[in-house]
């Protein structure tokens, strides 16, 4: 049953034309992501040459490939961020609001199994896509860096990964909530405020899911011990599961 409703989901994504948004966005930045980090320091230093900025001394250390991987990770925390909320915000959310969801599961759908498909469906589309875009970014660092060590920017990967489902999990959380994309991105984006007030605290940093952004940089940037990274890994996972049950309680409880 689950395979069919993400059949279901598939057919959707392609006819609204969002899968190809996802697309597109993945596989720009994997590519730019080593191209901007090579060849913004010599971009700069051609200004500075400049006669508007003639007698202004400015060093610029050379890039390396840290640059294009913190560069990648940058684009993975704002700008693919920002894309995937705005795709998957509305799939439960838009589905009650016109109707949609009550003719399915009038067919004597599980609501539960209903929401899983939809959970299990954008977190192996976004991984695909994540996956690929890695071994793009990967590939093209190469040619613009040569050798570098591959383990450091897999982890910091593997990392994104973890909060990847867990921002996935809110997704669906707040999709449950709201009667439509407007109220689910307020929640969404609500919740996200208070994880970063959270984070001001050091006491509970470690903790915070939002943290994990942070240890993909300095997986990069340096080595980090893997004992350091177990409670924000181990919370967020927590964390992603309770707003899943949440989210399929709601739902379940919901009258449509």
């Amino acid at each position: 049953m689950i395979l069919k409703l993400m059949r279901k989901e598939w057919k959707e994504i392609i006819k609204t034309g969002k899968f190809y948004a996802l697309l597109f966005s993945f596989l720009f930045f994997a590519i730019s992501s080593p191209a901007i980090a090579k060849f913004t320091p010599e971009i700069i230093k051609s200004l500075i040459n400049s006669q508007q900025t003639q007698g202004l001394i400015i060093q610029i250390p050379p890039p390396t490939w840290k640059d294009a991987f913190l560069q990648f990770l940058k684009n993975l925390n704002q700008i693919i961020f920002i894309v995937l909320v705005i795709v998957f915000i509305g799939s439960i959310a838009e589905e009650k609001n016109k109707g949609t969801a009550i003719m399915v599961l009038t067919k004597g759908i599980d609501r539960s199994k209903w929401i899983l498909s939809k959970f299990i469906f954008q977190l192996l589309v976004s991984f695909a896509l994540l996956s690929i875009s890695y071994i793009l970014c990967l590939y093209y660092t190469f040619l613009l860096f040569s050798n570098f060590p591959i383990k450091n920017s897999l982890f910091s990967t593997l990392l994104y990964v973890i909060y990847l489902f867990f921002f996935l999990s809110l997704t669906l959380f707040s999709s449950s909530l709201g009667n439509n994309t407007i109220q689910s991105l307020g929640i969404f984006f609500g919740i996200f405020i208070l994880l970063n007030i959270f984070s001001i605290f050091p006491n509970l940093n470690s903790y915070n899911p939002l943290y994990l952004s942070t240890l993909e940089n300095m997986w990069i940037t340096s080595y980090v011990e893997l004992k350091e990274a177990l409670k924000p890994i181990i919370s967020t996972i927590l964390l992603s599961f309770m707003f899943i049950f949440l989210g399929i309680l709601h739902f379940k409880n919901q009258e449509l």
